[in-house]
C-alpha cells in the first residue's frame, strides 16, 4: 500500500508541471551544473521554461512530448549550441520552422513525427552535414518529391517515413540514397514489384514496412 501511495504521488506531482521537481527547469539546472546532457519533458513546456532553455550550452538531447505548437518556438531550439538529438512529438511545424530548425548545425538525429510541413521543410534540412537519422510524418507529405528532399541530407543513414504514401516512384528515388543503411515506411503504398528492384538495388539496407521486417528483406534475419 505505502508503495501503491507513493507512485500515485509521483505521478500526480509529475502531471503539474509547476510543482515537478524534475521539470524543465530543474533539468535545465542539472544540464549548467554538468550532470546531464539531457532533457526530457511530457507536458507542453510554459512560456518561463522555454525561456530557460534559452542559450543552454552541453544540452545535447531534447525530448518534448507535446512540444512546439508553432513555428516561433524554434527559435529558442535555434540557440541551443551543442544540441544532437531533437525529439518534437505532436509539433506541427510548418516549412517555416524547419528552415529555423537548420540553423542548428549540430543536429544528428530529428523526430517530428507530427509535422505540417512539405517536402520543402524537409529539403531546408540539406544544410545539417551531420544530421544521420530522420524521422517525421505529416499530412502534407506525400510522393516522390519527398523522397527526392529527403536524397539531398547528405549524412542520412536512418530514415523513417511516418503514414507518407510515397509510392514506387518514392521507393526508386530511396534506393539512389547511398549511404543509407536503415528504411522504415509506414503506409507508404509501395507494390511488391518495386520492393524487389529495392532490395536487388540496396541489398544490405536493413526494411521495416509498417512496423514489420518485410519478409522479402535479405537482411531480416539481422535484427
Amino acid at each position: 500500500m505505502t508503495r501503491w501511495l507513493a507512485t500515485v504521488v509521483t505521478a500526480v506531482a509529475i502531471g503539474c508541471s509547476h510543482t515537478d521537481p524534475t521539470g524543465i527547469v530543474a533539468q535545465t539546472a542539472g544540464v549548467r551544473a554538468g550532470q546531464s546532457a539531457r532533457i526530457v519533458a511530457a507536458t507542453p513546456p510554459t512560456a518561463a521554461e522555454w525561456e530557460s532553455l534559452r542559450g543552454l550550452a552541453g544540452l545535447r538531447e531534447l525530448v518534448l512530448d507535446r512540444g512546439v505548437a508553432d513555428d516561433g518556438r524554434v527559435e529558442i531550439l535555434t540557440t541551443l549550441p551543442d544540441l544532437e538529438r531533437l525529439v518534437l512529438r505532436e509539433s506541427p511545424l510548418t516549412d517555416t520552422g524547419f528552415r529555423r530548425l537548420a540553423a542548428c548545425t549540430k543536429l544528428r538525429d530529428l523526430n517530428v513525427p507530427q509535422a505540417a510541413c512539405t517536402a520543402v521543410g524537409i529539403r531546408a534540412l540539406s544544410v545539417l552535414e551531420h544530421l544521420r537519422s530522420l524521422r517525421i510524418g505529416g499530412r502534407a507529405l506525400a510522393g516522390a518529391d519527398v523522397c527526392a528532399a529527403v536524397a539531398e541530407l547528405p549524412a542520412l543513414r536512418t530514415l523513417h517515413l511516418i503514414d507518407v504514401p510515397i509510392g514506387d516512384a518514392g521507393l526508386r528515388v530511396l534506393a539512389r540514397l547511398p549511404r543509407l543503411w536503415s528504411l522504415y515506411l509506414d503506409g507508404a503504398g509501395v507494390s511488391d514489384e518495386a520492393w524487389e528492384g529495392y532490395f536487388q538495388a540496396c541489398p544490405t539496407v536493413h526494411v521495416h514496412v509498417d512496423q514489420a521486417h518485410h519478409d522479402r528483406d535479405p537482411n531480416r534475419g539481422h535484427d
